[in-house]
This record gives C-alpha cells, sequence and structure tokens, in this order.
C-alpha cells in the first residue's frame, strides 16, 4: 500500500562525491603541474591570506555591525499588538467534529481490525504497526476523546 510507505529521503551516494574530489584533483594538478615548488607555496600563502582576511572581516563587521548599534536593545516591544482577539470564543454550540469525519475514523478503524484476519491483511497491518507506530494509538486516543465529548 503506498499511503502507509516509510517516507525517505533522496540522498546522494558517496561514490558521486569521490568521482567529483577525484575529477577536481586530477584538473588542478594538470594546472598546477607546470609552476615550481616555490610559486606553489606562495599562491598557497597568497590563498591563506585572502580567505582569512576576508572572514576576518566577516567577523569584525558581524560585531561592529552599524545596524545593531543604531537599533539597540533598549526598543520596547508593545505586547497588546501582539495579540490579536478572536471574533467569537463560544464554542459551545459548535460540535467537536462533524460526524462523517467520527465514521471515517471508526470505518478506518475497523478496516484495520479486519486486516488481521486474513494472512495477507495481518502483513500490511504488520507493516502498518511498524513503519508508523503512532498511528494506532492516536487512533485509539480520537476515538476515546470523541466518545467522551
Amino acid at each position: 500500500m503506498q499511503l502507509f510507505r516509510k517516507n525517505r529521503e533522496i540522498r546522494i551516494s558517496p561514490k558521486y562525491y569521490l568521482l567529483l574530489q577525484d575529477k577536481w584533483a586530477k584538473k588542478m594538478s594538470v594546472l598546477t603541474s607546470d609552476l615550481s615548488k616555490q610559486s606553489l607555496v606562495f599562491y598557497l600563502i597568497l590563498f591563506i591570506l585572502i580567505t582569512g582576511g576576508i572572514s576576518l572581516y566577516n567577523v569584525y563587521s558581524g560585531f561592529s555591525s552599524k545596524e545593531y548599534k543604531q537599533t539597540g536593545i533598549g526598543i520596547r516591544i508593545n505586547f497588546k499588538s501582539l495579540i490579536v482577539p478572536k471574533p467569537s470564543l463560544n464554542r459551545a454550540n459548535e460540535t467537536l467534529l462533524p460526524k462523517e469525519k467520527f465514521e471515517n475514523i471508526t470505518s478506518f478503524s475497523i478496516y484495520l481490525d479486519s486486516l488481521k484476519e486474513s494472512e495477507g491483511g495481518r502483513k500490511i497491518y504488520d507493516s502498518i504497526k511498524n513503519y508508523r507506530p503512532g498511528l494506532l494509538d492516536s487512533l485509539i486516543f480520537i476515538e476515546n476523546y470523541y466518545k467522551m465529548n
């Protein structure tokens, strides 16, 4: 049953990462094969200085931002504007669950109980129990809750 299959993430195999890493290493080897050791060390130091400078600049600008100083901590929050009153909180006349939805829940429960009777149905029931462990408990809880109300 498609409904009860466990959702799986799309994962990329580590083989593709290794393949990409291998291609990048070969390309860089070709580009730097004719450079001397002294020029390689120079480019490495240049790379470290540039990336380190950019990182230090980002850290410094994060701590000494003008926007942070302008907003400051002295802002007062108006809590009255955060509370949105609902038009009516009186729900005594409303039914908790429409009758047809409650019937759908109970018919689903009956269907699950009927699965236990056949061998093929038992496999489906066991897979539901294994892959969606909270479904059966939630179903029982919802049925009991609406029967009491």
